[in-house]
């Protein structure tokens, strides 16, 4: 490790000290975690340069990635759609795809040297929202039930729908980069084999916790570092089996969760896992504002800007108004939905992915630009509209002494 780079992990793990102690109160201020950390990953990016090697960063963002997809997709209770399920299933199965084809034809419209599959990667890593960036508004009590709930199903599974469609898309531009037939890139029996490790770890480790906790062989600090490992057990054994690992780590986090019944009434045993995630993120975070830095030292192109606000206006209010047609909402919920889609840390790690992949592939530089500009717009307009757009949207759905509750 050479200085630059301890330089990096000293600031990063700095920052993460310096956030436990003082982050509450910054947070009152309208400050959050992303938003500190992609502005310290900025500055040091200025000063010293790209600081972690491009092994390390590959390691990490893929790693990042398999904790993030089992993460979201283990907290997602779908049982607790079945009252009320079609919100969050027009968001998942009408809502994204429109997204991701509304934001693949503007890009190849607006760069066509990126071709079909460089479109439809950003298209499907733009379009994905983040569950941790969206938690001050899931986790809000005032905003009504059928719209926290929605909003925290699309987040925990839309990732993990986009993860394999920018696998395939990076692999075809791989290819093309190298001078090949883009033959590999739609590899179905990686695919077989990582839902296959996926529903087997998931279904395992939820029957075996359940079965010892009734035993009394464990008790839930034990458990709670079990489950902090099943990523990483699930990202060695689809390596191991030759799968698809971000596949199987989403496979595995939504097996586990359904099947974890008494796990999950466990809080604490989800905590370290959500922890790891959130550190997780703070450096992924960090790592976002310098790649913005260093695409940007490179030049900057206007049509990065145009695509990046787009997709977080236009690109996700549309899709999410015609998903809506006819469900029963209001156009207050309607918008509400629409803007809080923010684009966090699957997107960084894609960016991440893609640059280090395409190697000097000067496609990098747009792909690269874009998720970066989107990202970070996405850190400051979304979390400084929070607070506000939240408790306005709450005094509308609670109509003074009317007696019936929630509007939607």
């Amino acid at each position: 490790m050479d200085g630059a780079e301890g330089l990096t992990l000293a600031t990063i793990a700095g920052l993460i000290v310096t956030w436990a102690l003082v982050g509450r109160r910054l947070e009152r201020a309208g400050v959050t975690a992303p938003m500190a950390f992609i502005v310290a990953g900025m500055a040091l990016a200025a000063t010293v340069g790209d600081g972690i090697s491009a092994t390390t960063i590959h390691l990490l963002a893929e790693i990042t990635l398999v904790m993030v997809l089992f993460h979201d997709a283990s907290t997602v209770r779908l049982s607790s759609l079945r009252h009320d399920p079609w919100i969050a299933v027009r968001l998942l199965a009408v809502g994204f795809p429109l997204a991701v084809l509304l934001a693949t034809g503007l890009t190849w419209l607006l760069i066509p040297a990126l071709g079909g599959a460089g479109a439809l990667l950003v298209g499907a890593a733009v379009s994905a929202t983040d569950a941790s960036l969206g938690a001050p508004t899931v986790l809000n009590p005032a905003v009504p039930e059928r719209v926290r709930r929605a909003l925290n199903v699309e987040s925990g599974l839309n990732d993990g729908l986009a993860t394999p469609i920018v696998m395939v898309a990076l692999g075809v531009l791989v290819d093309q980069t190298a001078g090949e037939a883009p033959a590999h890139a739609l590899d179905m029996p990686r695919a077989a084999s990582g839902v296959a490790v996926g529903v087997s770890i998931g279904l395992l480790a939820a029957v075996a916790m359940a079965s010892t906790r009734r035993a009394g062989f464990s008790d839930a600090r034990a458990r709670s570092v079990g489950v902090l490992a099943l990523p990483l057990l699930t990202f060695g054994f689809a390596e191991l089996a030759h799968g698809n690992v971000f596949l199987a780590a989403f496979v595995a986090g939504l097996t586990f969760g359904a099947a974890g019944r008494g796990v999950e009434r466990e809080p604490e045993v989800s905590e370290a896992l959500e922890i790891a995630a959130d550190v997780m993120g703070m450096i992924l975070w960090f790592l976002a504002g310098g790649m913005l830095v260093l695409v940007l030292a490179r030049g900057f192109e206007p049509v990065w800007l145009l695509i990046a606000v787009l997709a977080l206006t236009m690109l996700r209010l549309l899709p999410v108004a015609l998903a809506l047609v006819g469900a029963g909402v209001r156009t207050p919920t309607v918008l509400f939905i629409g803007w809080f889609g923010p684009r966090g840390v699957a997107t960084i790690v894609f960016g991440l992915l893609a640059a280090d992949a395409l190697g000097e592939d000067p496609r990098r530089y747009d792909i690269a630009g874009i998720f970066a500009l989107t990202v970070l717009i996405s850190v400051f307009a979304h979390g400084l509209s929070a607070p506000p757009l939240t408790r306005l949207y709450a005094r509308w759905s609670r109509p003074a002494g009317d007696g019936v509750g929630e509007r939607v």
